[in-house]
């Protein structure tokens, strides 16, 4: 114990030496003038000033209270919790979680939430006015950063096709932010982390679920991960665990009956003029149905090519990648190969990555046109991959009929910011919602009959579906029209400390595989083979 002491005492009189050293080297003490209030370290982190939600939410996290769950429209700045944590956890250490871990269920949306975080930490370690905010949260470490102008905030991301930098896991009072998919996170914090072996995962199961601020990011596409984490809370506090993980679910399209002391836009917010405006965007709904042996794909190939002079950005959704890439290889041979691109869960990261570098792409991207974006009508072909997270906005959208949470989601990529006045919306359907068995009777699945509720659903809007719009919609109507709930397991007390006894390498009836905790079973999306020749 005294060994321990002494080297804990030099590690943190070696870290104090390097802030010292660091603060003096980056900024004179003539020069700096430290904002007061959360408003103007908001500012200065994230370059605007917060909603009245945000400050609300602050106020949470300053006395220790987190709400279990967030309901805020798309386009109102959901990934700044991550500010608010970071600027709470500086001035109040005690009262907040020491690490934010934010999961997404798709690997697209986690590379663009990185990029945010780590404009969010140059900011820190960049503007002289936020020092006083790297001071702290660097006297927070207890093991001396690798360099002198290290910042103090880890950020790490844990997805597939992608190595950890391990910056998260090399100090465990270090303040670390840690963007993931479900599979990383919740094999993680089932002490089964895929890509580690099995001496790191009690390690790594540690991190996630001690002293962890978690959020769930669109929590409504991922019911039995919810499920997952609450189960983790519960065993916790029965526990009496004294750092539990704290939960925070967050969506714009939240299942009914799903939320527990949520946190909602307030009055304030809605007469905020910049709120105002994105929750009464324009956009105008046209339905349009399918004629007699009229295809759902041609029709909305001819569409998509009707736009072809309009120099507009257009955004095309549907529900399959097949369909999905012969809409973008029509487009492609009528207006050119250089006007259209697509986005699809099943492209690979370097292929991600060098789509969003393309003329075409950046129109779609806020001040995309101001910026050198390409000229002329462009198109965007896309699954269900760029339904969520991703931060485009198309100036028209045309799609085939889903579920209502992804027609929701689908119109928050249209107009997002609402500067237009003219964005329309084309809603292309069947006649029936269904297929035809040997018999040559029509059948439908869960999906089908969701799907069919949902048109319903857009016949009432009056051709408005505007965020402010679809929020008048019963809700009642709106869950119904959901897509159907995965079959979800339990975990117990049990199965946790089976899982927890990772150097026992001999199956154990008792520990299960995790994926179906994660992800739950699906009936209509049956397990899939696929044979990578190479």
């Amino acid at each position: 114990g005294t060994c321990m002491e002494k080297k804990k005492k030099n590690f943190s009189e070696k870290g104090a030496r390097q802030t010292r050293l660091a603060i003096a080297a980056r900024v004179p003490p003539s020069e700096t003038s430290w904002p007061t209030s959360f408003a103007d370290l908001f500012c200065a982190v994230t370059g605007h000033p917060p909603f009245p939600w945000q400050s609300c939410l602050y106020k949470q996290f300053t006395a220790s209270t987190f709400p279990s769950s967030a309901s805020i429209p798309t386009g109102l700045g959901k990934t700044s919790v991550v500010a608010v944590w970071l600027i709470a956890l500086a001035l109040h250490p005690d009262k907040v979680p020491r690490r934010l871990v934010y999961v997404v269920n798709r690997r697209t949306v986690v590379d663009q939430t990185t990029a945010e975080v780590e404009s969010l930490r140059k900011a820190l370690m960049d503007r002289p006015e936020l020092i006083d905010i790297s001071n702290s949260l660097r006297q927070l470490c207890s093991l001396p950063l690798p360099s002198l102008d290290a910042p103090p905030l880890a950020i790490s991301t844990l997805r597939g096709q992608f190595a950890d930098n391990r910056e998260w896991s090399a100090d465990p009072a270090r303040p670390a932010v840690i963007i993931g998919t479900v599979d990383m996170i919740g094999s993680g914090l089932l002490f089964s982390r895929y890509t580690v072996g099995f001496k790191l995962r009690p390690h790594h199961a540690a991190f996630l679920a001690q002293d962890v601020l978690l959020v769930h990011d669109e929590a409504h596409l991922e019911p039995a991960f919810q499920k997952l984490l609450d189960s983790i809370v519960e065993e916790q506090s029965r526990s009496n665990d004294p750092r539990k993980l704290r939960v925070m679910e967050l969506s714009a399209t939240t299942r009914s009956g799903a939320m527990t002391e949520p946190l909602f836009i307030t009055e304030d917010d809605k007469q905020n003029d910049f709120v105002h405006k994105r929750l009464n965007a324009v956009k105008n709904l046209s339905l349009v149905a399918l004629g007699e042996n009229e295809k759902e794909q041609d029709k909305l190939i001819e569409l998509a090519l009707a736009c072809k002079e309009s120099g507009r950005a257009i955004l095309v959704f549907v529900r399959l990648v097949e369909a999905a890439v012969i809409i973008a290889s029509e487009i492609a041979k009528k207006a050119g190969a250089e006007k259209v691109v697509t986005l699809t869960g099943t492209m690979r990261g370097r292929e991600r990555d060098e789509l969003v570098a393309r003329p075409v792409f950046q129109r779609f991207l806020p001040n995309g046109k101001k910026e050198g974006g390409d000229d002329g009508t462009v198109w965007l072909v896309a699954t269900s991959a760029g339904e969520v997270g991703v931060n485009i906005s198309a100036d028209d959208l045309i799609c085939d009929v889903s579920t209502y949470e992804s027609m929701a989601q689908r119109f928050g990529r249209v107009n997002r910011f609402g500067e237009r006045d003219d964005s329309a919306v084309l809603v292309v359907y069947p006649a029936f919602f269904g297929k035809t068995d040997r018999k040559g009777k029509m059948r439908q699945s869960e999906i089908d009959i969701a799907r069919e509720r949902t048109l319903e659903l857009l016949q009432k809007t009056d051709g408005d579906v505007s965020p402010a719009a679809l929020e008048r919609l019963p809700a009642d109507e709106r869950a119904a029209a959901y897509s159907p709930l995965p079959r979800m397991r339990t975990a117990t007390a049990i199965q946790f400390d089976a899982w927890a006894l990772t150097s026992i390498r001999k199956p154990i009836a008792a520990r299960p595989p995790v994926a179906p905790y994660l992800h739950g079973e699906i009936d209509f999306q049956p397990p899939e083979t696929h044979l990578a020749w190479r």
